[in-house]
């Protein structure tokens, strides 16, 4: 990790800043991951979970069968046991001997159906030794993956530490403000968020952690030093720094307070604003419309243009790409969602004002960028407010509906399909750049390729009314349009210089939104 000490690439404290977050949850409040089992709090559980299922579940669904498929994975517990319908019962056996029937419900009564599964895990626990031996969390995580697993794959099921971690992500958690890298004998801080804890303190990146409460930190592991820094807001934490051109070492004294991960970050490059927004949690909208202000009120001026670098970015909030897409939008809609719930019925438009003041932006995607990520793309480029310059992306077109249970776990369920605005269904499908960069080839270099996007090459314009005009039904026909340009998860430095060049060629720029524009105009 010597290469951090200077200038570490965005690909790389992205990494890290991931792997920092999956440790936050570790000192989150609430969490009983080792709570004995018992009917009452099982009966809690099941009840909650089954009428989030019926009430929001994007399809309709049958208890029935997912009680079944639920009970059946106790044989994650113990291989000894079996679950199967009979008839309208259903049977408990025990190394194949039936050790117990239960008569089901005749409809779809999520409490009833909550109250089978608890009986049918009683009877189960009364033959298993396994089972009864088992905590209250490995019973809930095998029956409620089985209980999900009929369904979508973006539905699922996660226990109290789990859910903590993607809770600190999306909202925040206790801590002081900076993204480090546990290095061999210190931690190298990689940024410091502005306006926490460390910032104020004076903290800077660049700064090594050498202790913490006084300890050395040179043995510990990334967890601990994580553990020790994240806790209860208002709670205290001394650490020591070592800063270049600093003798002796500097002891500070820090509060923890509520910290949101950052996922924006900016450079300059010949008068281009890059932006790398990596992915989209409480505050990215506003990080973001923050950073773009700040750029047009730059004492050297404001950017010819914005490149907005999505590339690996998994997604996250809805309503937060929605505000991104309105930091670039002065009009018009930027998607609907559809499901069988009547809240799902949604549509989102921009209001007025375009922070950049119309100002030429591209967007670059590849295979890894998901969700709210394509809802950004897929806007800004029907509308042709952009350029959207990379490979197909990953096609997560669903939103999904979350559930806080008894547990302090959570349950996930998708609720609704994306539309964008042009009207095609990105689920599965995904968002196809204007520019196409996959695997390069001889056009490894911006010196090849802007002559060849000149000529019209790699430039799929022409294929967007086919990928407007699918009904995305068919497989086959889905699986030929992700052939146009497919999904590669790399993120070439030809993309960004691509879409520099694209930018300081104001013909160019306009023609290949022109291009796009005539496409969707013929669908």
């Amino acid at each position: 990790m010597n290469d951090l000490k200077k200038h570490p690439t965005w690909a790389r404290r992205a990494a890290l800043l991931a792997a920092t977050l999956v440790l936050v949850a570790c000192v989150q409040i609430g969490a009983n991951t080792d709570a004995e089992y018992s009917d009452s709090y099982s009966r809690d559980m099941f009840n909650t979970g089954y009428g989030f299922i019926q009430a929001r579940y994007i399809d309709a669904i049958s208890l029935r069968e997912l009680t079944i498929s639920g009970l059946a994975s106790l044989r994650q517990i113990d291989s000894n046991l079996d679950v199967r319908p009979s008839g309208r019962n259903i049977e408990v056996l025990y190394q194949n001997r039936t050790v117990g029937r239960l008569t089901t419900p005749r409809n779809e009564d999520s409490e009833a159906w909550s109250q089978t599964t608890v009986d049918a895990i009683s009877i189960a626990r009364s033959a298993s030794p396994a089972l009864a031996d088992a905590r209250a969390e490995t019973v809930f995580k095998a029956v409620f993956d089985g209980i999900l697993s009929p369904l979508d794959k973006f539905s699922r099921y996660d226990d109290a530490e789990t859910a903590t971690e993607k809770r600190a992500f999306r909202d925040g958690f206790g801590g002081i403000g900076i993204t480090i890298a546990k290095e061999d004998t210190d931690a190298l801080i990689l940024s410091v968020t502005e306006g926490g804890p460390a910032a104020m303190a004076g903290m800077r990146a660049q700064d090594r952690i050498t202790h913490i409460e006084g300890e050395a930190i040179a043995a510990w592991t990334q967890r601990r030093l994580i553990e020790s820094l994240r806790g209860p807001i208002n709670s205290n934490v001394s650490v020591t720094i070592a800063r270049v051109g600093v003798a002796a070492p500097i002891a500070i004294a820090l509060t923890r307070q509520h910290v949101v991960p950052e996922t924006v970050e900016v450079r300059r490059e010949n008068g281009i604003a890059i932006i790398r927004l990596i992915g989209f949690n409480a505050v990215s909208a506003k990080d973001l419309r923050r950073t773009v202000r700040r750029q047009m009120q730059s004492l050297d001026g404001p950017p010819t243009g914005f490149v907005l670098d999505l590339r690996s970015n998994p997604g996250g909030r809805l309503d937060v790409s929605i505000d991104v897409v309105d930091t670039f939008l002065d009009a018009g809609n930027i998607i609907a969602t559809r499901g069988r719930h009547p809240g799902s019925q949604q549509a989102f438009a921009a209001s007025k004002g375009d922070e950049t003041a119309q100002r030429p932006v591209v967007v670059l995607i590849n295979g890894n960028s998901a969700s709210a990520s394509e809802v950004v793309a897929a806007a800004l480029q029907d509308h042709g407010r952009a350029v959207v310059i990379g490979t197909n992306s990953f096609g997560k077109g669903t939103v999904q509906s979350v559930l806080r249970l008894p547990n302090n776990g959570e349950m996930t369920l998708t609720w609704s399909r994306i539309l964008a605005p042009s009207g095609y269904r990105i689920h599965e499908l995904g968002v196809l750049p204007t520019v196409c960069t996959h695997g390069g080839g001889d056009l490894k270099s911006v010196e090849t390729l802007v002559p060849a996007v000149r000529d019209g090459q790699n430039v799929l314009a022409g294929e967007f009314g086919n990928w407007q005009a699918t009904g995305n039904t068919d497989t086959a026909d889905r699986a030929g349009l992700r052939r146009i340009c497919p999904s590669d998860g790399g993120s070439p430095e030809v993309d960004v210089a691509l879409a520099s060049a694209i930018i300081s060629d104001q013909g160019l720029y306009a023609s290949l939104l022109r291009q796009a524009e005539t496409a969707v105009a013929r669908r």
